[in-house]
């Protein structure tokens, strides 16, 4: 009998219909067992939202399939919530004192313990059955038993109820009653139900009978005096004679007062506190627990052990759920990704898309039925390590929360490396303002048994609202206001099971992002290595990518960008940072699988943004621009597509990117066509300046400035060293003609180098500190090798500009010196520290 009752309430708890944490009304119309009343039809299927290609991949769960699987962890697993649930009020204080006085007796109630009790330490199993809770005992016991368990997310949910389908698919297997076969009995029961074996089998022993509107009511709640009854007639317990009543005793159904006072009559029930039984409230799962437990003690199956719990290991940021709750299983493997919402979930679409290094499965979600969506991608990378990007688009003015979590198994250490070790001291006076974001959380690490189980880095959460300015001439500029960034991960180690969960937070009209990425491999070669990132991170946050998308990276823009928000935090994607440079020099210096990973994402993002057309196209307007030649987005930014072909050019190759030498060639053969097409400032004949812009929807000629043209000039000497074209070093050749018939007039009188020249041939401009320096030296290094006519026209500008640095104490970057290092030349090192990234 032991055996039987426990795996008796192990099935009815975790198939339950939950309710708000504290709610313990009753729930819709009372039914009374076994006799005839008419009730109010009920859908008891439930809907079933699986994507129909994909079921076993992104599964809602709900109550018509909690038993499709014989095992009570796999129940856990496929349980829903129901959404109406949650506008039910909360219990009150007195409710709540109320419903627990009934379970919480001492051991007196039972008439024999002759088995002996243990004295048992064990670490916490489910998040909201602490040390202190006042049924820890009989919740633990049941666990070690193997009867019951949490729910996905690691939680038990004690106050929420069960229905009688749930509860017929629990008695199935607690019983080990016999295979039922469908029967077109009962009109809310189909041939696909999930509560098929249940309801047959209890049927067919006299558990449970239908209702006589040809239903058998598997959606109806299970009221205390129901659960009366269907406990005695499982378990066959015979009145013993003994008299008892309660106070509201007329209000028991008359086909229930026998079974109430036989349960009375076991130990199994006391009613509440004031003397009544309570007949037609809901069952919750802590209250059967109890009663189940008393039970099992009071006919000597079980003795009753005492439990000293161990409090589990938790962030400082965690809080636990308690309320109805959906949840969805995204992905399969050993470490499902699971979503969690009090708002209904259900699946849109499921797509993939490969890029070579990656591949994109794509699943997007329903969230409530206003319009809110979940988009999930996970971005799987041919080395086996995986990006999980999450967007919550909430267009409603409703607040809706969701998590995503995840449970590591066999966890016996972690550790949580934080960025934030490493302070951020924020510059507001460039020319991008105040930015108030940051960098990711850290990298979180698992390990069993002293070894790697998992390396995570988990970013931050972003929210912020889409800021769109059309232009008359048909372009669009495109910007995020950033509202909040906020640490999406908290967690909470359960035994060895840990627990992570990454929250998008919406107040209503706003999008929010989290991102993370997994590898069963270490990230990071040494945590020397791993600690020197953070520390540059914090140390050239504006320059990092931090908040990352499935689209790529947001960073913040220039103050002269538009449409920028009052707040001016306004965020974009900026070509220049999409691809990952940096990580690229430390993967090839180090080696780090980390930056691997940041390249391998640059090339998807890369892709995405280009989308179907020729060139990549920057996407915000410059205010800068817009009121020089009334220029707004898109536009070609030459500098940004040099750097991308480069990007492409330089390691292509090593990460098996097809046709990796393409965009260096057709970013060339613009360069070419830009005189033909009027976007070139004349010096002479044979010589001129390539305009740095080129507007998609307007005819204008842009200035040219000296980094810009640098650039333009170099890649085309690469291109014609690469593909032999003699039109690439004639575009070249006419470019440097024109810097060195104009020399003197790009040198100022301080040294420095003119930012531009209009296309009236007026310099203005302050030079950038460093990144003209670094074009210039990679000019010399690149004609050298072709035509040494103008190296002592560069060599004469590198002089200079290096001359202004040191006078200035500016300095150098890493390229710098190594460039000057290549070419004989660190006599015009400037003096001054050195940086990671120029200015």
């Amino acid at each position: 009998m032991n055996k039987i009752f426990s795996a008796f309430l192990s099935m009815m708890l975790l198939c339950s219909t939950v309710l708000p944490a504290n709610a313990f009304a009753a729930v819709g119309t009372v039914v009374e067992e076994g006799i005839v009343q008419q009730e109010e039809s009920l859908n008891t299927e439930g809907t079933n939202v699986v994507d129909p290609q994909n079921a076993a991949d992104s599964t809602t769960v709900t109550e018509a399939e909690e038993t499709t699987k014989p095992t009570v962890e796999d129940e856990v697993v496929k349980e829903t919530i129901t959404e109406e649930e949650t506008t039910k009020p909360e219990a009150t204080e007195v409710e709540k004192e109320k419903e627990t006085t009934e379970e919480e007796l001492t051991e007196e109630t039972n008439p024999t313990t002759p088995l002996n009790p243990q004295q048992l330490n064990v670490a916490q199993k489910l998040a909201d059955i602490p040390n202190d809770f006042w049924a820890k005992n009989e919740v633990m016991q049941l666990v070690e038993m193997e009867v019951i368990n949490g729910y996905p997310d690691g939680e038990f949910r004690p106050s929420l109820a069960i229905n009688r389908g749930q509860a017929a698919n629990l008695f199935k297997g607690a019983l080990k009653l016999p295979e039922a076969t469908y029967q077109a009995k009962f009109s809310d029961v189909s041939s696909k139900s999930g509560f098929i074996q249940g309801v047959f089998s209890t049927y067919a022993a006299g558990i449970f009978s239908g209702k006589p509107d040809g239903r058998f009511g598997v959606a109806d709640a299970l009221t205390r005096e129901q659960m009366a009854t269907t406990l005695v007639r499982a378990f066959k317990l015979q009145d013993t004679g003994e008299q008892l009543t309660f106070k509201d005793w007329d209000t028991i159904s008359v086909s229930h007062r026998e079974n109430v006072k036989i349960l009375a009559q076991h130990g199994i029930t006391t009613g509440r506190a004031d003397g009544t039984f309570d007949p037609k409230a809901t069952v919750n799962r802590v209250t059967f627990s109890v009663m189940l437990h008393r039970a099992l003690v009071a006919s000597n199956q079980i003795a009753a052990n005492d439990y000293t719990i161990q409090e589990a290991d938790t962030s400082a940021n965690f809080n636990l759920s308690r309320v109805a709750t959906n949840f969805v299983q995204v992905t399969n493997g050993t470490s499902p990704l699971y979503i969690r919402s009090a708002s209904s979930v259900a699946l849109k679409s499921k797509k993939t898309a490969s890029f070579g290094v990656a591949e994109d499965t794509i699943y997007t979600y329903a969230i409530g039925s206003q319009g809110a969506t979940l988009q999930i991608t996970v971005r799987a990378l041919t080395n086996g390590d995986e990006f999980v990007f999450s967007t919550l688009n909430n267009t409603t003015k409703n607040k809706i929360s969701v998590d995503l979590f995840q449970k590591a198994t066999n966890v016996t250490n972690y550790r949580l490396y934080r960025y934030d070790r490493f302070p951020i001291d924020k510059n507001a006076t460039d020319v991008f303002g105040h930015d108030s974001s940051s960098y990711p959380t850290g990298l979180l690490r698992f390990m069993t048994d002293g070894k790697l189980a998992n390396d995570r880095m988990v970013g931050q959460a972003y929210r912020s609202a889409q800021l769109t300015q059309k232009y008359p001439n048909g372009g669009t500029s495109y910007m995020r206001d950033l509202q909040a960034e906020y640490e999406a991960l908290s967690t909470i180690w359960l035994e060895s099971d840990f627990m992570s969960f990454y929250t998008l937070s919406s107040k209503g009209q706003d999008i929010v992002d989290t991102w993370y990425m997994d590898s069963t491999e270490r990230l990071f070669t040494t945590d020397e290595n791993m600690n020197d990132w953070m520390l540059e991170t914090a140390r050239n946050y504006k320059k990092r990518n931090n908040w990352y998308t499935a689209n790529g990276p947001y960073n913040k823009m220039a103050t002269t960008t538009e449409p920028m928000p009052s707040s001016y935090q306004g965020f974009g994607r900026n070509l220049l940072l999409v691809k990952e440079d940096r990580a690229l020099v430390l993967y090839k210096e180090q080696g780090d699988r980390y930056f691997a990973n940041l390249v391998k994402n640059s090339f998807v993002s890369l892709t995405k943004f280009k989308g179907d057309k020729s060139y990549w196209e920057t996407e915000v307007t410059s205010t800068y621009l817009k009121s020089l030649y009334n220029m707004n987005a898109p536009f070609i930014d030459t500098r940004f597509n040099e750097q991308i072909a480069l990007f492409y050019y330089n390691s292509g190759e090593e990460f098996n990117i097809p046709n990796y030498k393409q965009p260096l060639k057709n970013y060339a053969d613009l360069l070419v066509s830009r005189k033909a097409a009027g976007h070139v400032i004349e010096v002479q004949r044979d010589a001129y300046y390539i305009s740095d812009y080129f507007p998609i929807n307007q005819n204008i000629t842009t200035h040219s400035s000296m980094n810009h043209m640098l650039g333009g000039m170099n890649l085309l000497l690469m291109a014609y060293k690469e593909f032999g074209d003699t039109k690439y070093i004639e575009t070249a050749t006419a470019i440097q003609k024109g810097i060195a018939i104009e020399k003197d007039k790009w040198i100022r009188s301080n040294g420095d180098i003119w930012y531009r020249v209009s296309p009236k041939g007026q310099f203005a401009g302050t030079d950038y500190q460093h990144l003209t320096l670094e074009d210039l030296i990679n000019s010399y290094c690149l004609w050298k090798d072709i035509d040494t006519t103008y190296l002592p026209v560069l060599e004469e500008m590198i002089a200079s500009k290096s001359g202004y640095l040191s006078i200035h104490q500016y300095g150098y970057t890493i390229k710098i010196k190594k460039g000057l290092e290549e070419l004989d030349m660190l006599k015009y090192l400037p003096q001054g520290p050195q940086h990671t990234d120029a200015l």
